[in-house]
């Protein structure tokens, strides 16, 4: 006859807590946050000494390709993209695409000025 345990697997899970401290730490939100500023300044850094009629565009393909290399990022290292309770690399892919659509969506309404 099969018997039912009340303690849920609890000696389970604490050999898989243990297994799992080799693994190595996940970035935290500063260290993220940190980088993807990092990147965005280095694409308008890139993108500053284009001419200004082109520059927005040059921008926006700036950030896209920033995108594109965190993406390439997070699916290599960074896990899942749900319920991760901090800032993952695919937050920082989001966050670039989002800007590149800014600065596209900027520029055809005008702002820039060209």
């Amino acid at each position: 006859m099969a018997t039912f345990d009340l303690r849920g697997g609890h000696r389970i899970r604490s050999r898989l807590r243990r297994g799992r401290r080799g693994w190595p730490v996940r970035d935290t939100d500063g260290a993220v946050l940190g980088n993807w500023i990092l990147s965005t300044a280095l694409c308008l850094a890139l993108a500053a000494p284009c001419p200004v009629p082109a520059l927005p565009w040059v921008l926006a393909a700036l950030l896209s390709l920033s995108g594109f290399v965190w993406l390439g990022r997070a699916i290599t290292q960074a896990g899942p993209p749900a319920d991760a309770p901090h800032l993952t690399a695919w937050d920082a892919a989001l966050l670039s695409f989002a800007a590149s659509f800014g600065v596209q969506s900027a520029a055809r309404l005008g702002l820039f000025g060209g």
